[in-house]
Parts: structure tokens; sequence; C-alpha cells
């Protein structure tokens, strides 16, 4: 009875301690696959394709575009996601190996912008990424419009499509670039395509009557929709790139003034352009399209600096704060591995960005580039950029890029 006394309050202290251990938390882990994520604006969910390697590599498919994810974090069920070259990211909630649930943050603007999203392992794999998809199937060439009952608002563009059976791939090439990798659904009484690169989520729907597109729906992630129609014609054509934006005086000298990364104010006149061939960059870090372009202008840099080739990045950033946009395009730069500094015109506004170059006569596009011969007179001002998502469109504006940067150079 002595003994059981004295015994009774180490057991008792044993058992508080047992209670008190903490449990080890079994982290959840995702399974190998493709999975399928749907973005929720509201009125439609858009979807869009991830993929988990067995080897535990992530990415993002679009087509047969491939981005790798190399910023992830998982600390039991929750995952964090930075997107690559944009300033956003993904955070979710894993709630089995194969679900997970969470948003879509762009941190780019001003506001806050969220869009919720959920993921589920699909049963099926990713045809259309085989990158020789579209050399095996049907092409289709419509002319499209956009907000066709909008005067302000209305623009032109053309769709090039590749469907096989239920899968349709392909792009709209507009005035001021294009829409890069689009994948979906096609039935033939209907098409659905989307993207997401973790600066923009696209979708894209419309009816199929006969040799048109009705009914159509555009949707940029939860701020903006237009209506759209289209029709087949393979001989569609846009405006000349080259004509949309022009120096509005020819004999007067061509200046703009623009910040470096310490905040100054810097003058760019003939004293930095003669005896070079410029190339300034009008773009933004939040733009697909400029990064397409961003990467071309890399390759030219690489192969005609030591001819006397410049670059001359002029960044238009969604937010107000300078900080914060300096920050997100050196970021940007130092993953794509540039080697020339930016500048910065002020907030991605085409108003500003046009009084910024007030010597042109509007900036209507980000990209818009503007090449400089030696003498510092303008020779060619071209608005937007193909990118690679247009294939044989990408590889003969390069290539007629990249001849007249030579011809440049050759005087």
């Amino acid at each position: 009875m002595t003994l059981t006394k004295h015994l009774y309050p180490l057991i008792l202290a044993l058992l508080l301690v047992a209670c008190s251990a903490p449990v080890e938390k079994k982290k959840l882990e995702l399974k190998a696959g493709v999975y399928e994520l749907l973005f929720d604006i509201g009125e439609v969910s858009i979807p869009a394709r991830l993929r988990i390697t067995e080897n535990r590599l992530w990415c993002i498919h679009n087509w047969n575009e491939t981005i790798m994810l190399d910023s992830i974090d998982i600390k039991d069920s929750l995952l964090s996601i930075d997107m690559p070259l944009f300033n956003t990211t993904l955070t979710a909630k894993i709630l089995n190996d194969s679900v997970f649930v969470g948003k879509w943050t762009d941190h780019s603007r001003d506001s806050l912008y969220e869009i919720p999203f959920s993921a589920r392992l699909m049963s099926h794999d990713i045809a259309s990424c085989d990158p020789k998809f579209k050399e095996h199937n049907n092409k289709l060439v419509y002319d499209v419009t956009f907000s066709p009952d909008s005067e302000e608002d209305r623009s032109r563009a053309i769709g090039e499509f590749y469907n096989s059976s239920n899968t349709i791939v392909g792009t709209f090439l507009t005035e001021s670039g294009d829409y890069r990798y689009l994948e979906g659904t096609y039935t033939g009484s209907s098409l659905e395509l989307s993207s997401f690169d973790g600066a923009h989520l696209f979708y894209f729907c419309a009816n199929i009557e006969n040799n048109e597109l009705t009914h159509g729906k555009f949707y940029s992630g939860k701020h903006w929709q237009e209506d759209w129609h289209g029709f087949i014609n393979p001989q569609a054509q846009l405006r000349d790139p080259d004509s949309l934006t022009f120096v509005q005086d020819q004999e007067e000298e061509f200046y703009f003034y623009a910040k470096n990364t310490s905040g100054d104010s810097i003058l760019f006149d003939s004293s930095r352009f003669n005896g070079k061939v410029s190339v300034i960059q009008i773009f933004g870090s939040w733009c697909p399209n400029c990064t397409d372009e961003s990467r071309f202008m890399k390759e030219l840099y690489e192969q005609y600096n030591n001819r006397g080739l410049e670059i001359i990045p002029v960044a238009f950033e969604r937010t107000t704060e300078f900080n914060a946009g300096r920050d997100a395009v050196l970021k940007q730069f130092v993953e794509l591995e540039l080697k020339y500094p930016p500048y910065f015109g002020g907030q991605a506004n085409k108003v500003i960005a046009s009084q910024v170059f007030s010597k042109l006569s509007n900036i209507t596009s980000y990209p818009t580039t503007i090449f400089i011969d030696k003498k510092g007179k303008i020779r060619k001002i071209h608005t937007g950029f193909y990118g690679p998502g247009t294939g044989e469109h990408y590889v003969s504006h390069t290539k007629e890029l990249r001849a007249f940067v030579e011809q440049l150079l050759a005087e």
C-alpha cells in the first residue's frame, strides 16, 4: 500500500507527459499524374493542366509548352508554388493524394487579385503535349472580331487551330501579339480553349455553325470578358505591325526619359544612340508576349552586342510603387539571365507610355519595339510580338527582325 502511494505521483506524471507528446502528422503526398486545375471566376471555371512526374517534377502544360515549377514548398498539407518569371503564387491545401484546393494570387497589381481553384487527378494523359500534334491534324483559320458591338474595344484577330478527335490547340494572332499556347476541347458543334502561364488565365468558347464561330465569349481572369465571333478565311490578314505607331515629326530629334534601378531619371538622346544600333523594348514583366520577346532580345544581344548592338528595355509595371515594380522586373531579368539593365517608364498604362515616348504617335501595345540606327534615327517601330506559340509566324517574324538588325549594323 505504501509503495503504491509513492509510485502514484510518478505514474501520473508519466501519463501526463505521454498525453502531451506531439502526435506526428502524416505528410500528404500527391500521386504522380496529370491534374486538372479549375479556376472559378464565377460565370465559368477555367481549366488548366498540371503534371507531377514519377520523379516528383512539377510542370504546367499549355498545348506543347511546358512551364517547369521549381519553387515548391509543401508543409504537412499546405502547398505553395511561386510561379516562374511572373510575380504570382499558387497556394493550396492538400485534401488527399489526388485533390488539392486553393487560390492563385497576382502580386503585380496594386489591389488584391485572387482566384480560387480546385485540382483533381485526371484519368487521362495530355495528348496534345506531343510537339508533332499539329503536323498530323486539320488546320482551321478563322477571321475573328473581338467586341464586335463596341466601337471603342473592337479589334481583329486571326485564329489558327489544329483539331483531332475532341482535342483542339492553337492561338489567336492579334495586332498586339498573340494569345500564346491554347488548348481545349472540340466537339464539331462547339469549342473551348484555355491557357494558364502564371501571368494570364485565358478562356475562349464558341459555337460552331457551318463555317462560322458564333456566340463566342472570352474571359481573361475575373477582370475582363468580351464577345467574339469568326468565320473560316485562310487568307485572313491583319494590318502591318510596322505601321501602327510612327514618328510624329521626322525632323525633330528623338529622345525620352526613363528611370534607372536607383530611381534616377536618365535622358536617352542622340548622344547615347550615335555610333550604335539601339533597340528600345517597351515592355512589362507581367506580360507573357513581352517575355517571349525578351528571350529573343537576349539572343540578339548575345549574337550582336560585340558588333555594337544595344538593348534598352523600358518597363511599365502594373503597380504604382516604384520599388515593387523594379523588384519584379529585376527578378525576371535574373531568371531570364539578361545581361543588360532595365529602365522604368511608369505604370502600365498606354496613355502614360505614350507620354514618355511623346515623339511617337501613340503606344498601343506591350511590347512595342523601336529600332534606331547608328545616326540616332528611328528606322522601324514594331507593334506586338509573335511568340513561339504562333509557330511558322514566330520563325518568319524573328528571321525578319534579325535580318533588319544585321542590315543596320552593316551600314
